[in-house]
């Protein structure tokens, strides 16, 4: 049996993963995603793990498109005839359906998730106007494709004068738009609209925002890891602002860092693995948004290709190889 891993050579992921398998002894080859879309139909007896490929890009037109792309490649992989004998760890066709953050919240109508509006706009105007028809003070704008932070924004509509504030990753520049790793308050609609517009001109979702819990540290949400039945690590993410994403420069914590109650965390465990259930995955990165003074655990998104964690990578590196054990039902 031979394991290949397609992402991108000089990816973190990847070598964190082929040295995984050299410390079982296992030898783990890198193909890249051509390689993989050409041969797919001619292997045999062989596992894949699909990473994410990893963008230089910061223009966010530029990188949607590069989004949208990937999103077509995983389609043709998908469409690809291949023997019975060759199985990836998460299959193309479940990562695509994370992709895409409308239909995973349909999969997952039966959970608790952060709360889509029931209507849809094609431009800021249009958007504000919902929210007010809805009473909503509060609510994100995020990009339908994709994952991370780039592209979302959060937007706060006073309910008496309509002044309206946001928060986002988009910094505008000479007529472009580009991610960044800072988030920006904006109190002028001069500013807030045309990014609001770009946004919403590549495709985006529009959610209730619910309010997070809070500590000392700031406001926080969880990074959850789960595979093959069994939750393998929770990462808490701190931010003193709404955004709590990691690559922002919010600081990480342990769950054990949080006084919740063991049955709040068996409810976290339980909708984690059965968004993977219903999704298909073998393994994800969920995010996990536990709600000020009610303590409900909401989904706000799931990531099939969630599983990179530092904390664990730079120790025991205990995910990927568990990962590599449980294709090749050795001991976990």
């Amino acid at each position: 049996m031979q394991i290949f891993i397609a992402g991108n050579v000089e990816s973190r992921r990847t070598a964190y993963f082929i040295k995984a398998g050299d410390e079982l002894h296992i030898d783990i080859r890198f193909i890249s995603y051509k390689e993989l879309e050409q041969n797919l139909s001619l292997y045999t007896n062989t596992i894949i793990k699909l990473e994410p490929p990893c963008y230089n890009e910061t223009d966010f037109v530029a990188y949607n498109e590069l989004c949208y792309a990937y999103i077509r490649q995983l389609r043709r992989i998908d469409a690809k005839s291949k023997a019975e004998s060759v199985r990836f760890i998460n299959s193309p066709s479940s990562i695509l359906l994370t992709l895409d953050k409308s239909k995973t919240k349909e999969v997952l109508s039966g959970l608790r998730t952060t709360p889509l509006l029931p209507a849809s706009a094609s431009n800021f105007e249009e958007l504000i106007e919902i929210t007010q028809k809805q009473k909503r003070k509060n609510i994100f704008l995020k990009p339908r494709y994709g994952s991370g932070a780039g592209g979302i924004m959060a937007l706060r509509i006073h309910p008496l004068s309509g002044d309206i504030r946001a928060y986002t990753t988009l910094k505008r520049i000479n007529g472009h738009f580009y991610n960044t790793k800072h988030i920006y308050p904006l109190r002028d609609t001069r500013e807030i609209a045309p990014i609001a517009n770009v946004v919403l001109k590549a495709g985006a979702i529009v959610e209730q925002w619910v309010m997070k819990d809070e500590t000392d540290e700031g406001n926080y949400d969880l990074r959850v890891v789960s595979q093959f039945g069994k939750v393998e690590h929770v990462v808490v993410r701190y931010s003193k602002g709404t955004i709590t994403n990691l690559h922002l420069n919010n600081k990480p914590g342990t769950f054990d860092d949080l006084s919740l109650p063991s049955s709040l965390k068996d409810e976290i465990a339980e909708q984690c693995l059965e968004a993977n259930r219903l999704l298909g995955l073998n393994y994800s990165g969920t995010d996990i948004l536990i709600e000020k003074d009610t303590l409900k655990p909401y989904i706000i998104e799931v990531n099939g290709q969630g599983d990179h964690i530092y904390q664990d990578i730079f120790n025991e590196n205990n995910i990927y190889k568990k990962q590599i054990k449980h294709q090749l039902c050795l001991p976990l």
